[in-house]
């Protein structure tokens, strides 16, 4: 090579060796020096900084990028919803205990979140992430994020697990019917005050997740007892990953790990519900945002929500979930009779303004016993006592938490209360009082019309109607009753199904001696009892050991394995109608139809509604119609077959 090729050699060298310098600084974002106590960290200059001393009223919001300094303010103005974590920093000043309790400070913990302690004690950083990392590693100068794992309850003591032999199922005690409302950040004992004279009584609030935004420094165990002593109710919702096509842009559910992440999010959720006061027998309702439906999508939600439900009911909770009408819960409402194991709530996005639970994207008869609640408005301000909150609106008709053990009766089996202050009743008593006399059965009261076979008058504990009122109404899932005449029943869906003797279930099982009475008047509400299993009851016949679930009517269709399922002799079933095999899906044809509309057709040929495409821009005022359907009309296919749709 001649020394003039050498030259122009090296100088094209030179010059893409520049280039790259100059490219790698373009694309490197210029930073910024922050200092606190003492602390420097280097973050992107575009990052907004927070002192949140002079500000206590900023929101301590993870889905933004954005430096805090100090600790989140009790009185944050937060925007009624916000999720998903991205790279974003929290240094505040680190008192004795803070660490241990950070779970009351409501910080981001779990994946894609890390928790230092820096400044030699001094300083307590907050990080959280999502592409990008390096950013935090860059500016907290570390070489790994561990991440941080749920945090102890805030006394420190170990969560209580539910006993073996405890029902998994058990209702909440009564259902919340009325107003309600929720907010990124748990508001503050004073706001809470202010608002009594609101026509709302329950709030929701966030336990954490994932994909948790808002920092939560009000939602304490001291919180949730003070404010049930108020009155109030919550809805205890855990933001956790969510589908593969979400629309928030969160860290998403592994489609060959949703089962092991839904059940690690419901125990996350149930230590987190425990460390705040909200014990065993609440609710937890878990937030799957909107997301593209179909698929391998939904088989994912499914499988996760399905492992979710399973692992709260084995702890002890209801499941609840929130999800948009035309997503998550269309594909919950369309797995009716399936493997998918259905919450005991749900919790219907859909905002139409209508103060009711009846919803256009639920069918009827299900979810239909006081086991909704419906978001019927969105990011609205509202002012009650001279207090302002941005609030996503509630109507509730099902199941809500409170302080303590929800749904768990304060009296054990097998104990008679007699009612206080209510007349003669059903001329029952000891002698001390004159009001009915209950024994109390797998957590509720069901009728003592004579003492006569129970041996004559028991000792009793005399209860107020209110505290009457307070108890289940049909007792727990799993619950055995022997008759004074010494019959043998099991509950399963708040109706006593017979059993011809112990064996079944391999001998002697903890019962309640009941009145006979109560089983010869289940239509009378003093019996506490169903006169057939509610509807999506899945119980398993012994000894067949087959699955099967009621249907409305009082019918039964077989389905899979359920870890949820009561078992019950199979003579019991007998009287109980088979739905026969369903014909064949023949696609109805869905052009002009909307969504609710084309819902109800396919459902009525036998198929399933599989993706949905909508257009990326449309007013909210614009009614979408179907424009277009996959497969064609009037092709046969297999029962369950899924119909895809495009709007417009």
């Amino acid at each position: 090579m001649s020394r003039t090729s050498r030259v122009a050699t090296l100088a094209v060298l030179v010059g893409i060796i520049c280039s790259a310098t100059a490219l790698a600084a373009a694309r490197a974002p210029h930073l910024k020096l922050v200092r606190y106590l003492g602390i420097s960290v280097r973050v992107p200059a575009s990052w907004p900084v927070f002192d949140l001393a002079r500000a206590p009223g900023t929101c301590v919001r993870f889905d933004r990028h954005a430096v805090y300094l100090g600790r989140a303010g009790r009185g944050q103005h937060c925007p009624a919803h916000a999720v998903g974590r991205t790279e974003a920093l929290l240094l505040a000043p680190l008192s004795a205990g803070s660490a241990a309790g950070a779970s009351a400070s409501g910080l981001p913990s779990g994946p894609r979140s890390t928790r230092l302690s820096l400044g030699r004690g001094r300083l307590l950083v907050s990080a959280t992430w999502d592409r990008h990392p390096g950013l935090i590693q860059r500016a907290l100068a570390v070489r790994t994020l561990p991440p941080v794992s749920s945090p102890p309850t805030a006394a420190g003591a170990p969560v209580a697990r539910a006993a073996s032999g405890a029902p998994r199922r058990a209702r909440a005690a009564r259902p919340t019917i009325g107003l309600g409302f929720d907010a990124c950040a748990t508001p503050s004992t004073g706001t809470m005050s202010a608002w009594l004279s609101s026509p709302y009584r329950t709030v929701g609030v966030y336990l954490g997740g994932a994909n948790m935004a808002c920092s939560q420094p009000n939602l304490t165990s001291s919180w949730v007892s003070t404010e049930t002593s108020a009155g109030w109710h919550f809805i205890p919702t855990y933001v956790g990953l969510q589908a593969p096509t979400n629309s928030c842009g969160c860290a998403r559910i592994s489609s060959s790990q949703a089962t092991s992440q839904g059940a690690a999010a419901a125990r996350d959720a149930v230590t987190n519900a425990q460390g705040v006061g909200i014990g065993r027998g609440n609710p937890i309702y878990f937030d799957m945002e909107a997301y593209s439906t179909g698929g391998s999508a939904t088989r994912t939600v499914l499988s996760f929500l399905s492992a979710w439900t399973s692992t709260l009911h084995a702890e002890g909770y209801l499941s609840g979930v929130y999800s948009s009408g035309g997503s998550g819960i269309s594909d919950f409402a369309a797995a009716q009779g399936t493997s998918f194991v259905e919450p005991d709530d749900i919790w219907v996005a859909d905002w139409n303004g209508r103060l009711t639970t009846a919803d256009p994207y639920v069918p009827s008869n299900v979810w239909a016993f006081h086991q909704r609640i419906h978001q019927y408005s969105g990011g609205v301000d509202r002012t009650y006592g001279g207090v302002t909150i941005n609030i996503d609106g509630d109507y509730l008709d099902g199941a809500a938490a409170s302080a303590g053990a929800g749904g768990i009766s304060p009296f054990p089996d097998g104990t008679f209360v007699q009612v206080s202050g209510t007349g003669t009743g059903t001329g029952t008593g000891t002698g001390t009082g004159t009001g009915p006399v209950y024994r109390i059965a797998g957590g509720a009261p069901l009728l003592v019309s004579d003492w006569a076979p129970f041996g004559g008058p028991q000792p009793v504990t005399t209860i107020t109607p209110d505290q009457l009122n307070s108890l289940s109404p049909f007792p727990a899932d799993g619950t055995f009753l022997v008759t004074t005449t010494g019959k043998i029943f099991r509950v399963a869906g708040g109706a006593a199904l017979p059993a011809r003797g112990w064996d079944v279930f391999g001998g002697i099982q903890p019962s309640v001696t009941i009145d006979q009475w109560d089983i010869d008047n289940v239509l009378n509400p003093a019996a506490h009892l169903r006169a057939q299993p509610t509807p999506g009851t899945v119980v398993q016949g012994l000894p067949s050991r087959i699955f099967w679930q009621f249907m409305a009517g009082g019918r039964r269709v077989r389905v899979g394995a359920s870890p949820v399922a009561v078992a019950v002799d199979d003579a019991a079933l007998t009287r109980y109608a088979v739905t026969a095999s369903v014909p064949r899906c023949l696609v109805p044809p869905l052009r002009h139809l909307t969504i609710p509309a084309a819902r109800r057709a396919i459902a009525r040929a036998h198929c399933r509604l599989g993706k949905v495409r909508r257009p990326r821009h449309v007013s909210r005022l614009h009614v979408l119609h179907v424009l277009h359907q996959t497969p064609a009309p009037r092709v046969r296919h297999s029962v369950g077959w899924r119909v895809g749709v495009w709007m417009g």
